[in-house]
């Protein structure tokens, strides 16, 4: 005679088949299983996965929009994994070796004082616009620069990209995050007779040739000090940017920094530029002057030893002739801005200034300088629009 069933072992077996769901039974520590079998479409390689809840229903939830996910394409391998551990290794193995050390200095910088404290927790697969968006937007309640905000964002969706290609998440969450509108620090340049009356000051300094370079360039502080003899044609009268200096946060996370040559992030920093006349009959005294006239690979102004000079005694020394000239305490940077304004006042092209300054995109230069564009500029732009409209009316 068969052996009866007990009525608890017949109402899990009934449990488990209910609905045609399948796959779903009690634990023995009460909660709730759920499985679904998963049929990888290039291996054939079958494989099951669990999803668990404290009530039947809550398990059986997970295992319908499991198998809706599938269906639709959507289905991602179930991962514990923290959001702050996959940002981390993104970092390492993805960026690290791709961009330059002083980027990825600034990129880990940014995840590990910014991000992580916030959302380094949060198991990739459950991250949320919102988590990302909290991040944001306390960046900009404490008063961090729009520029910073918008590379936090880029860290973070960099990193959620890349979980997408390799199915880690179906979806970035950073698709839908609202950004502050990119806005620049305002730095106000020189007059030409603030700058006029710098270099007069400057003369006395043994870098005048580098800020007379910087006001006959318009290059950056790190193009500036990165310059070596062999980067300049003197007999030309031309400059090669091939490479930057700067100050970063070492990656072993010891908070000491120290200088770094590195190549131009971008195609367009990459540039020629054509020197005044009188500015390459400086740099030819100073070359002379310096002994470096044989020495190709010599930088162009450097400490004693013939080392980089760091960027930061540099501007202090740039802020005391300042002081001593009499002209308001502004910012190295700001020597940049000086040649943009007086050659868009002198009616330069912006395009022109767009390729001086090594821009990226043309939309930067202008946000940066339209305001400067002369008024006459825009009359004879308004001029030009009123004919072609008389001609096509």
């Amino acid at each position: 005679m068969a052996k009866s069933k007990s009525p608890d072992k017949e109402k899990k077996r009934r449990q488990r088949g209910a609905n045609g769901e399948g796959g779903i039974s009690q634990r023995k520590d009460g909660t709730w299983e759920a499985r679904m079998t998963v049929t990888d479409p290039i291996t054939g390689e079958r494989k099951r996965y669990s999803y668990y809840g404290k009530t039947r229903i809550e398990a059986r939830d997970k295992l319908i929009k499991a198998q809706r996910d599938l269906q639709t394409g959507k289905f991602v391998t179930p991962n514990r994994g923290k959001f702050g551990d996959w940002l981390t290794t993104w970092l390492a193995k993805y960026k690290k070796m791709k961009i330059a050390d002083s980027t990825f200095a600034l990129y880990k910088y940014v995840a590990d004082k910014h991000i992580l404290p916030s959302i380094s927790t949060i198991p990739l697969q459950k991250l949320e616009t919102k988590d990302v968006q909290t991040v944001l937007n306390n960046m900009q309640t404490a008063g961090k620069s729009s520029r910073l905000v918008h590379l936090a964002y880029q860290v973070i969706n960099g990193a959620l990209k890349q979980a997408v290609k390799e199915g880690k998440v179906f979806r970035n969450v950073c698709d839908a995050v609202e950004l502050p509108k990119l806005t620049y620090k305002e730095i106000v340049p020189l007059t030409k007779e603030q700058a006029g009356t710098f270099l007069e000051a400057a003369k006395k300094d043994k870098y005048f040739p580098a800020y007379l370079l910087e006001l006959s360039s318009g290059l950056r502080r790190g193009e500036l000090l990165a310059l070596r003899w062999c980067d300049i044609d003197l007999d030309k009268g031309a400059l090669q940017v091939k490479q930057t200096l700067s100050r970063v946060v070492k990656p072993e996370g010891d908070r000491k920094t120290q200088l770094m040559f590195n190549t131009p992030k971008t195609k367009k920093s990459q540039r020629v530029i054509k020197i005044p006349t009188g500015t390459v009959n400086v740099l030819k005294a100073y070359q002379l002057a310096s002994g470096n006239r044989d020495k190709p690979e010599a930088l162009v102004f450097s400490n004693k030893a013939g080392g980089p000079l760091d960027p930061r005694a540099f501007t202090k020394r740039y802020e005391r002739l300042l002081i001593e000239s009499g002209l308001p305490k502004t910012s190295f940077h700001a020597l940049r801005h000086t040649v943009a304004v007086l050659l868009i006042q002198a009616g330069e092209k912006v395009k022109n200034v767009q390729d001086l300054l090594g821009h990226e995109k043309y939309s930067t230069t202008m946000d940066i300088y339209a305001s400067y564009v002369p008024d006459d500029e825009k009359e004879k732009t308004a001029e030009n629009l009123n004919a072609i409209l008389k001609d096509i009316m």
